[in-house]
């Protein structure tokens, strides 16, 4: 398979999370790696939604709480299918912090992209026709 090919079908996959009751995704050609632990150290000091750091091979990266981020309320207490979603876009590497990982979708033949400011790039349907937010990850690091 040519790499161009290798990267169009990067391209049009994402993985599917599970945050506050919601499906989300990433695109997979930000996604580096999923970690099943979910323990990270606390820094004082930093935005309500950066929780902590992780020691990543050597690099700390930031863990962003995808519920804070995205507005919802702080929760209590995650449960025991948590995990971080390391990503990477534009150079800038961070793990999210997500209820759980789920599964993979084709973004090829359904993708509707939306036209606005928010860190939702566009909406996709899974096999059972639910409703998936694909995350812009370049937006959700801006923080």
């Amino acid at each position: 398979m040519a790499e161009q090919d290798i990267q169009n079908e990067k391209m049009e996959t994402a993985v599917i999370f599970r945050s506050e009751g919601g499906l989300y995704a990433f695109r997979i050609d930000v996604l580096l790696e999923i970690i099943t632990r979910s323990e990270f150290t606390s820094v004082p000091c930093l935005p309500d939604c950066i929780i902590g750091v992780i020691n990543r091979m050597g690099d700390v990266i930031p863990v962003i709480d995808l519920r804070l981020r995205l507005g919802f309320p702080a929760p209590e207490e995650y449960g025991g299918r948590s995990c971080l979603m390391v990503i990477n876009s534009r150079n800038t590497v961070a793990a999210v912090r997500v209820d759980e990982a789920v599964t993979s979708v084709s973004l090829e033949n359904n993708f509707i992209p939306l036209d606005d400011d928010s860190v939702i790039e566009g909406i996709t349907h899974g096999e059972n026709g639910e409703r998936i937010s694909v995350i812009d990850a370049d937006k959700l690091l801006s923080i």
